[in-house]
């Protein structure tokens, strides 16, 4: 289907359920080091593209990493191995580990390089153990971007959002969190072509990357696009913990080098696509918004305190301790009256 990239949490969990538990290592002869599966069923997309990345960089430094592409969980290639590596969405495995909320949090970070600088550091430590808690072991946060507001209604202010519709094309609960603070409402809806979610659209408003938005072409139906950076979108590339146990330090130092440098170049290349696709709804003629500081900060005075946004799953002292780690990257909040 057209809309599966951002696939359904449900079948996610079956998926990391099947492939959690021990497993015992292949012994057939020309088994790769890893198997890789990537969720992700655009072909050309930068997810697709970065693990074609990481294979052949691995491949340079004698590690053999064998992928598979899979358009939905559970979907496994004859002859397949268990996957070893996952590469998915950050908002599906934020269903097992509601931690990863912290990442998603609107208005928290204003670009990417604050995702990365908190990441990077505390906040990056205490998701890696949260993840680990589920059996999973977090060795790389991948970007695609930052969600734009677009629509017919010009959202470089947060008044304009009130009333309007946004829509969901997956269970997000920071984004209705989000919304409803705004005074917007949020609905859910399940396109299965292109053309059936512009005419959605066409009342309807998005937040998304800037690729996303591109490539659904929305600005066949939507004159306004708002520069917000409001929220995170973003991959996790995940192993399980005990198979992580059993590898010896050699294919686990190659690996690691391998995507540290694949992350490196993943990023850059995140930044390059964002570019090119805002220049390519600008040139088809949409209206382009830019926030200043003070617009910012009027969508910030509307927000409520960041804790609370967070799942009601996650302990008090832990939300409090996710947002403290996440620090690096928060945008002062105005005073309130």
């Amino acid at each position: 289907m057209f809309f599966q990239r951002l696939v359904n949490p449900g079948l996610i969990i079956c998926l990391l359920l099947a492939t959690a538990g021990a497993h015992a290592p292949s012994v057939a002869v020309d088994a790769p080091d890893f198997q890789l599966t990537v969720i992700a069923n655009e072909s050309g997309s930068l997810v697709r593209d970065s693990a074609a990345r990481l294979v052949q960089t691995a491949r340079e430094d004698g590690l053999d990493i064998r992928p598979e592409l899979a358009s939905r969980p559970g979907e496994r290639q004859a002859g397949a191995g268990s996957p070893e590596l996952l590469i998915m969405p950050l908002r599906s495995l934020a269903t097992q580990v509601p931690a990863l909320e912290i990442l998603e949090l609107p208005f928290l970070y204003a670009d990417t390089d604050n995702i990365h600088r908190a990441f990077d550091k505390d906040l990056g430590e205490v998701l890696r153990e949260q993840v680990r808690r589920q059996g999973w072991e977090l060795l790389a946060l991948w970007d695609e971007g930052m969600h734009m507001l677009s629509g017919n209604r010009r959202y470089d202010r947060a008044i304009n959002l009130t009333g309007m519709e946004f829509i969901l094309l997956r269970a997000d609960p920071v984004a209705e969190k989000q919304f409803t603070a705004l005074d917007a409402w949020t609905r859910k809806a399940q396109p299965q072509t292109r053309e059936q979610l512009l005419r959605e659209c066409m009342i309807g408003s998005r937040s998304a990357s800037l690729q996303r938005l591109w490539y659904e072409r929305l600005d066949r139906v939507h004159q306004d696009l708002s520069l917000s950076a409001h929220r995170y979108e973003g991959w996790v590339v995940i192993t399980p913990s005990a198979d992580w146990g059993r590898r010896n330090d050699k294919d686990k130092a190659a690996l690691l080098q391998a995507l540290s440098s694949t992350t490196q170049w993943q990023r850059a290349e995140a930044q390059r696509r964002e570019a090119d696709a805002l220049i390519q709804l600008k040139t088809s003629g949409m209206r382009i918004h830019t926030l200043d500081a003070e617009q910012r900060a009027a969508f910030l005075a509307r927000l409520p305190a960041w804790e609370t946004l967070l799942s009601d799953t996650l302990e008090h002292s832990l939300r409090q301790k996710l947002v403290a780690a996440a620090a690096t990257g928060v945008v002062e909040r105005p005073n309130r009256q």
